[in-house]
């Protein structure tokens, strides 16, 4: 073969390659393998750190052990053995932050693996291990952008009354039956309503236990100054009420239990409510410590549909750890399939940009 005709052979056979490559998927494919590459545990933690936790108090802390594993650990001093003394919704806010490190893990086609999980203990005396993680390929796209995560917010405020859409709701009833649970959602006034006043009726039921207030008022941040120093629990800006009202009720409780100051708090806090047009809820097994973890792990996933909805969500946590709350629940809700469980409902809807909670940062979490 002659040079020139060589040259042009090579060439022609380098160009029809890359035409391959760029139009055909098996290309694209092997294209992206090849480029793909473990993220480091910091920068999963950067964005995970960012997730809901119960009462804000992030538990959560992440030990090194190489490049693709990590144990997980619980700070005892940030549980709840008053309101939470199984530490069901603890382990629930575990799921959340292993599902948001998953997340943050997909760019790099990657997910996180749970093993050797155990029980998380209220009365343990120091940070405890609670599960190994592994950073491994992931066999399909995760339709999540890791961003959603950076733009999640809770939010207390008023709603615009726009009820979420019917899109939404539907990929919020798939995802969560690919978890094995079923979602439900209304828009009926009446059972909106209801709700509210059952919630608002809760938060005083709650407010007669002194051990439930002693809990509240050491999570309470009744300051900026205050929330910004400690980065964790409930600080009052994000509440929608001033603090000086907040620590009033938890330190002055008896000044709030009855006459006009009583209806005055209870006006207040049922008026935070006003636009509410969605309320849902999750049903599933829900009973043991591998339930909670997979709840959370749901759960975190539809948060963030929500969030690509620009939607926000507040949870009536109360409605679900009182008794008698959650007797009253059972009582008007749909009743869920399998011998399934109610562990979770909450307001969906529409809203101002919340305020934004302060969080431990990466240092904090990572355990030297």
């Amino acid at each position: 073969m002659q040079n020139s005709s060589r040259r042009n052979f090579i060439k022609n056979t380098s160009a029809g390659l890359l035409l391959v490559m760029i139009f055909n998927p098996i290309g694209k494919l092997f294209a992206r393998s090849k480029t793909s590459k473990n993220p480091s545990w910091l920068e999963l933690v950067d964005f995970a750190r960012l997730c809901p936790t119960v009462h804000n108090m992030q538990p959560h802390l992440l030990k090194i052990v190489s490049e693709t594993t990590a144990e997980l650990y619980y700070d005892p001093t940030k549980l709840l053995p008053v309101g939470d003394p199984k530490s069901v919704f603890a382990t629930v806010a575990m799921g959340i932050f292993i599902e948001n490190l998953s997340i943050a893990s997909a760019i790099y086609d990657k997910k996180i693996v749970v093993q050797d999980v155990s029980i998380i203990d209220t009365h343990a005396a120091s940070n405890t291990f609670f599960a190994k993680l592994k950073l491994v390929n992931a066999d399909i796209k995760d339709p999540l952008n890791r961003d959603l995560i950076l733009r999640r917010r809770t939010s207390r405020l008023h709603y615009d009354g726009n009820p979420i859409s019917d899109s939404t709701l539907e990929k919020l009833k798939m995802q969560t039956e690919n978890f094995g649970q079923e979602f439900f959602s209304t828009s009926d006034k009446d059972f909106i309503k209801t709700v509210v006043d059952m919630n608002q009726k809760t938060l005083f039921e709650d407010l007669e236990s002194s051990s439930m207030r002693t809990e509240l008022d050491n999570l309470f941040r009744y300051s900026k100054k205050e929330a910004e120093t400690k980065k964790d629990g409930l600080w009052s800006k994000c509440m929608g009420f001033s603090g000086s009202l907040m620590k009033s009720v938890f330190t002055h409780h008896e000044k709030w239990t009855k006459g006009l100051r009583r209806s005055l708090l209870s006006h207040n806090y049922k008026n935070s409510f006003k636009g509410t047009s969605t309320i849902c809820w999750f049903a599933g097994n829900f009973e043991n410590t591998d339930d909670w973890l997979h709840a959370g792990r749901m759960f975190a996933r539809n948060w963030l549909l929500l969030t690509q909805d620009n939607a926000y969500l507040q949870p009536f946590g109360s409605l679900i750890t009182n008794q008698n709350a959650y007797k009253n629940i059972l009582k008007i809700t749909e009743k869920p399939a399998n011998g399934h469980k109610i562990w979770m409902i909450f307001r969906a809807g529409y809203s101002n940009l919340p305020t934004k909670s302060f969080r431990l940062s990466t240092d904090e979490i990572i355990i030297k």
